[in-house]
């Protein structure tokens, strides 16, 4: 298991030590986005990879609402894709703070800034995926957030892939065949994200 903390600033530092040409396709979020490998599942997409593992919204002192110039806005990217709140969720889940009011307005946050900053580069909002096995207690929240992912990304003029209803079985868990820990993507899960995603990015 990572040091959440460490490996942010490690991956910060990483970050700001890249020379990386502008124009590229800004994929944030935390670990979904850090662990898919867009270069072989995205062929003809120059993808900028600034997920970090374990990052929440930025509620505390560090998360994504911290780090948007590192990580999107010095990049000069085409195009954005975002994913995040899941870790939020689970702190929330699990120790019953932050309150999901202060979670929903963090995203949204991010959101508006994104778009206040980058009012013309396409921004595709990917809502919370759900899980299953020892974290099933989790998708009560997640089927509360995602309604609210879906009204900002509408509210900023944004695409939502809902990708949530890609990868929910019937009983609206998971679906076993993509996942391997019941919480992250494995190979077959990240094929179908990649398929899922093509179709609202820039070639190139």
């Amino acid at each position: 298991m990572i040091d959440a903390e460490q490996h942010y600033h490690a991956r910060l530092r990483a970050f700001a030590a890249e020379t990386v040409a502008p124009g590229g396709i800004v994929l944030l979020g935390s670990s979904h986005l850090e662990w898919f490998d867009a270069p072989r599942l995205l062929p003809g997409r120059r993808c900028v990879n600034r997920g970090i593992a374990s990052d929440r919204l930025g509620l505390t002192e560090r998360g994504i609402l911290h780090r948007l110039d590192v990580s999107c806005f010095d990049l000069h990217p085409a195009a954005v894709v975002f994913e995040n709140g899941a870790n939020d969720l689970g702190e929330l889940w699990r120790n019953g703070i932050p309150p999901l009011e202060a979670i929903i307005a963090a995203h949204e946050r991010v959101l508006a800034t994104i778009r206040g900053r980058l009012p013309a580069v396409p921004l595709v909002v990917v809502n919370v995926l759900p899980t299953t096995g020892r974290f099933a207690g989790l998708n009560a929240l997640v089927r509360t957030f995602n309604p609210h992912v879906a009204r900002h990304a509408a509210a900023h003029g944004c695409t939502l892939l809902d990708f949530h209803a890609q990868c929910a079985g019937a009983d609206g868990a998971l679906r076993a065949e993509l996942t391997d820990d019941g919480l992250h993507l494995n190979a077959t899960g990240y094929a179908l994200f990649a398929a899922a995603l093509a179709p609202h990015l820039p070639q190139g």
